[in-house]
This record gives C-alpha cells, sequence and structure tokens, in this order.
C-alpha cells in the first residue's frame, strides 16, 4: 500500500512538472533564462539523492537569479523548526543554524504566511541567525516558500552584497524557481519513500533479507578496495517460542521490535541491520575487526538482558560473529559462519556471543 501510494504521488508530481514548464514559458521572455531554468529543472529531477538535490538548488538559485548567496531550509514541523540543508556563497555549515518557525525571521514569516519575504537591511532583523560581519557582506535578502498546493516544504532565500531592494520582477522569477524547486523536492522524497519501503521490513524497520545479500556483497567488494576488515553479527532471539505460546505473537512481535531498537541505539550509523527471517537478524560492520565486533555484540547482549520488557518476561539474544578476511573472503559463506557461531552461543546455553571457530 506505501509504494502504491509513493508511485501515484510521483506520477502526480511528473504531471504537475509539465504543466509548470507551460506556465513558465508564459511567464519568462528572454529564450537564454527559459532555457537555463528549463535546464536547471531537468537536472534537479534526475538528482540521485535528496542531499545532492538541495546542493544542486541552491547553486542554481545563484546563477539563475543572478545573486551572491543562497540558502536552504525544510520544514521539521514537529520540532518546529526550519532545519538548514543546504547553502551556497555564504561559508556556513549546514549544521550551525536552524530557526524557529514564528514570525521573528524573515525564514519564519514566509514559511508560516506562505509568500515571499524581502528586506534591503537584514542587520534590522533581531533573531536574524547571522553575525555582524555576514550582516554587512549580504545586507539584502528575498525569502520565498517552497510549497505544493497546501503543504509547506521550507524556505529558500537569496542574498546579494548590493543594498537593494530586489525588484517585483526579481520576486516573481523566484517563486518560479521556487514552484520547481518543490515540485523537484516533493518528487525525490516520495522516490526515497517508496525504495526505502521496497528494501525495509515492517515490523523492526530494519532492512530486509534480500537487501542485506546485496549491501554485505557490497561491502566485502568495499573492505578488499580499502584493505579494511568487516564483520558480520547474527543475532538470534532466545526462547521467542516460550513467549509467543504463553503470551501471544502480539508479544513476540514486540518484544522483537523492543530488541530492534536496543541494537540501534548499540551501533553506528554506518552499520547495516537486516531481519533475517522469523526472529534472526543480522548486523554488517563495515571497517570492523572480531575484537570491536565483539566488543558492540556484548554491548547489545547486555543492553538486551537487563531492558525490563512487560514487567517479568526475559530477553536474551545470542550472538555470533564472523569476520572478513579473517574467517572467509567470500559473502554467504561469511554469513554461513556467523550463524554457526550463533548456534554455538546457543548450545553454551545461550545469552552469550561466540565468534566463529573451527573446531
Amino acid at each position: 500500500m506505501v509504494i502504491g501510494k509513493s508511485i501515484l504521488r510521483s506520477i502526480f508530481l511528473e504531471k504537475q512538472v509539465k504543466k509548470a514548464r507551460y506556465r513558465i514559458r508564459e511567464i519568462i521572455r528572454k529564450p537564454e533564462r527559459l532555457h537555463t531554468l528549463l535546464k536547471i529543472n531537468e537536472k534537479i529531477l534526475t538528482e540521485q539523492s535528496l542531499s545532492k538535490l538541495l546542493n544542486h538548488i541552491v547553486r542554481s538559485a545563484v546563477d539563475f537569479l543572478k545573486v551572491d548567496a543562497a540558502t536552504l531550509r525544510l520544514a521539521n514541523e514537529e520540532q518546529s523548526l526550519l532545519i538548514l540543508k543546504s547553502t551556497c556563497g555564504t561559508h556556513r555549515k549546514s549544521e550551525q543554524v536552524d530557526l524557529p518557525i514564528n514570525e521573528e525571521s524573515t525564514a519564519g514569516l514566509s514559511y508560516l504566511k506562505r509568500t515571499p519575504v524581502k528586506s534591503s537591511d537584514i542587520s534590522k532583523e533581531p533573531l536574524y541567525p547571522w553575525n555582524n560581519e555576514e550582516r554587512k557582506r549580504f545586507p539584502s535578502l528575498l525569502t520565498v516558500p517552497l510549497k505544493i498546493r497546501d503543504r509547506n516544504l521550507g524556505v529558500f532565500s537569496v542574498y546579494r552584497r548590493r543594498k537593494k531592494e530586489f525588484s517585483r520582477s526579481e520576486v516573481e522569477l523566484a517563486e518560479i524557481f521556487a514552484s520547481q524547486a518543490s515540485l523537484a523536492i516533493m518528487n525525490r522524497t516520495y522516490l526515497d519513500q517508496f525504495h526505502r519501503a521496497a528494501i525495509t521490513e515492517e515490523l523492526t524497520g530494519f532492512y530486509n533479507r534480500g537487501y542485506f545479500y546485496q549491501r554485505l556483497e557490497e561491502e566485502i567488494n568495499r573492505a578488499e578496495r580499502t584493505d579494511l576488515p568487516l564483520s558480520l553479527l547474527v543475532i538470534d532471539f532466545d526462547h521467542l517460542k516460550i513467549i509467543n505460546d504463553s503470551y501471544g505473537h502480539l508479544t513476540g512481535d514486540k518484544a522483537l521490535k523492543e530488541i530492534s531498537k536496543i541494537i540501534r541505539a548499540c551501533i553506528r550509523k554506518v552499520d547495516i541491520p537486516a531481519r533475517y527471517g522469523g526472529d534472526e537478524l543480522v548486523i554488517i560492520l563495515p571497517g570492523t575487526d572480531s575484537i570491536f565486533a565483539f566488543k558492540v555484540a556484548e554491548r547489545i547482549r547486555k543492553k538486551v538482558a537487563n531492558t525490563p520488557f512487560q514487567g517479568d518476561i526475559p530477553l536474551t539474544v545470542s550472538i555470533g560473529i564472523a569476520t572478513y578476511p579473517k574467517d572467509t573472503t567470500q559473502s554467504q559463506t561469511l554469513f554461513e559462519r556467523a550463524d554457526q557461531a550463533m548456534y554455538q552461543a546457543k548450545q553454551k546455553g545461550a545469552n552469550r556471543v561466540e565468534r566463529f571457530t573451527i573446531e
């Protein structure tokens, strides 16, 4: 169902893009500027990631609108913040400043009013998040909302060094650019949702078995190129059948979710967790030798065992470890050996971590 909705949304956005192109031709009189915008539109619709797309949008805004700098913020309505995602020409780091969604800044005002807001002297804005040097360098500001129908996505702002208010025609061009950028952002967001739904497992939120094998092959190839180790953990829920039989499958599912959350908190962002099947989970640990992998596995095991679940239901896991290239250089064999180590942990009493050894 999620995938179907994402496809329909993507089709809808493609139709919106075509309509927008006709509207642009009517507004922009200079052929070279129209050609530039259509090239920008084609480029931003084919970017392969949201972060690259946002970077391209701000760079294109500087070129197309003939300004000196640009920033782009996406809305996080749960946190009531406009998150700075990309900049061009400002020499600022994107993680430096986020703005509250309120009317005390041009960004917040533009977002809430869904209309462009301009200023010829940003130094008069007390909450504008630039230091004095930057205020002097870029006195003129225009902020335009990123929106599609009744949905607000965020804002993008453009700046120039001259202390001069943006003209009506410049504002119209910025709105045209913003409409194209908004369609591209929505399209990429829905495509990302479609892809994520296709490669993830619903209960745990981990990757599915097919994607696990794909990534394991990719990571082993990368490890071979970089001459770095790679470890694989195979994690099995101890006594899940007893929990299912005693408390029902819904409780068993809830326990598996709880363990998945614990695992997320114990691993790095670069690590790759997947649900192999049933109550068996796997984690690819790039750049990790068997010693450090054992520490990660022990951290997971202890955290699971020490986390109370529905009062008195015991949660424990058994974990097996195999490492490239020490144990094998083949992806399928690496999984089999980590799985074998996991079964050794169970045979030794469960709630244990075992590294693969040849008996």
